[in-house]
Parts: structure tokens; sequence; C-alpha cells
């Protein structure tokens, strides 16, 4: 995959957790499934943010609800990723096939980071979901494949548009890409 950085870690049992991390679902999907076609006899599977349902409930219940903060949307990424490794990630580890999560933990952690919130308090938030064997972050695509909704980063911005002081969306791709990539280099083997 072109323009990804890759750390890798060795695991026991076969298994296998890859995650493609970056700040655009188009770039993000893209890479999962040609990395799962690529490891078909694997039985590769691809997690992806939103399976619980959480931000469905969250776009339908805004206009009551309010905007959420920053930490609110880490929060509740937090739950969903719960969910997906209850429901997804860890019986598929268990059986011993390879999970792509896209995203996974980074890009929360960088968008977080982006957001101005606390390194530390968000290192705790995801302390329950376990290392990724191997973490891809991937280049975004071409600001024309932006596409409104679609990706956990995407989704936030149109959330905290007016939150982040001004910040244009291609600013908090920008913050969070550099935020995932010092992720990255401290990650590494």
């Amino acid at each position: 995959m072109a323009g990804d950085e890759r750390r890798a870690r060795v695991t026991s049992n076969g298994s296998r957790l890859i995650s493609i991390d970056g700040v655009n679902a188009h770039a993000l999907t893209h890479a999962a499934r040609e990395l799962a076609a690529a490891n078909r006899r694997h039985r590769a599977g691809i997690s992806q943010w939103g399976a619980s349902g959480i931000f469905d409930e969250l776009t339908f219940g805004e206009a009551d609800a309010g905007t959420p903060s920053p930490r609110t949307l880490l929060l509740l990424y937090a739950a969903d990723l719960a969910f997906r490794l209850r429901w997804e990630i860890r019986p598929s580890l268990d059986e011993g096939r390879l999970v792509i999560a896209a995203p996974y933990v980074g890009t929360a952690i960088a968008l977080g980071q982006a957001a101005g919130l606390d390194a530390r308090w968000l290192a705790d938030l995801f302390h329950f979901a376990p290392p990724a064997n191997e973490l891809h972050v991937i280049d975004p695509a071409p600001a024309r494949h932006v596409a409104d909704r679609q990706g956990f980063v995407e989704f936030a911005w149109q959330r905290l548009d007016k939150r982040l002081g001004g910040l244009t969306r291609l600013q908090l791709m920008d913050r969070t890409r550099r935020h995932l990539r010092a992720i990255a280099r401290r990650t590494g083997p």
C-alpha cells in the first residue's frame, strides 16, 4: 500500500490484528479491502467504526441532545470499539483469523490530540484495546474524495466544527494526520 507507515509485531497463535489508521474513510476503506483481498487464505475480515450503531443514534438524536464535545465523541468511539472487540475482533482472533480494524485506536487518539484533549487521558481511555500486530498509517486521498460523514474523522469534524475555534475540515485532518504519524513513530518495533 503506497503512502503508509508499517509497524509489525509477531503473534504466537497465527492470528493477527492489523490497524489501518488515517484521516480519510475513502482511503482507509480502500486500503482495508486491498489488504483483505491479498490475505483471503487467512480468512481476513474487516472491522469498521460505527459497528455498534452508537453514531447512528447520535445522528438521529442530535437535534434534541445538542452538539457533543470532543471528549464525548471519543468516549462514544471507545464504547463502539469495545463493541467491535467483543463481537467482531476478539472472536475472529480466537479463530486464528486476520482482522483488519479500519480505523482502530490510533485515529481516535490522534483526533483527540488534534482537538486539544490530553494525551494521557486518551491513552487511558483506550488502554482496554489490545495492541495491533501491525499498524498502517494511510495517507489521505485527495480532497475531492473527502466524503461527508463517511469516516470517523469526517463525522467528528461535522459535529465539532463550531467547537474547534474555526478550524476547517482540512486543518483538522492535517493536525490529526501529524499526530497519527507521531503515534506510529512511537509505537514502532
